[in-house]
């Protein structure tokens, strides 16, 4: 009876080990070179790196912005001008040309930066 139950633990612990739980800190998220998605590159780096509090959560929305969810997003007009990215306020200050109350480099590189400009480029799809 001991082995049966050592086996269970031992095999909920392999399945527990293998389950991936998303991104823990900003730079876990890493962008491709094309085909940029939202779901699987842009809202985790919000999640992670935007969306807690006093920031741009959905309770605080600092700038009256919330980053929990891709219409909090794009319903917010010329945050995101799907296929202009130099339009885009969003990619103004993940590229620090905007201004923004702390320095967004802290939270997001210059490739995340590349790789939002470029979803935005891409048509700002909700994919």
């Amino acid at each position: 009876m001991k082995s049966v139950i050592a086996g269970a633990c031992l095999i909920l612990a392999l399945i527990i080990a293998s389950c991936d739980t998303g991104p823990t800190r900003p730079g876990d998220v890493v962008f491709p070179d094309s085909n940029v998605s939202y779901s699987r590159h842009v809202q985790p780096l919000f999640d992670v790196g935007c969306n807690f509090s006093g920031c741009h959560n959905g309770t605080d929305r600092a700038g009256a912005l919330s980053l929990t969810s891709y219409f909090d997003l794009i319903n917010k007009p010329g945050v995101v001008v799907p296929g202009d990215s130099a339009r885009s306020l969003l990619v103004q200050v993940v590229r620090e040309r905007q201004p923004h109350t702390f320095s967004i480099s802290s939270i997001v590189t210059d490739h995340q930066a590349r790789g939002v400009a470029l979803w935005v480029e891409e048509g700002a799809s909700n994919n």
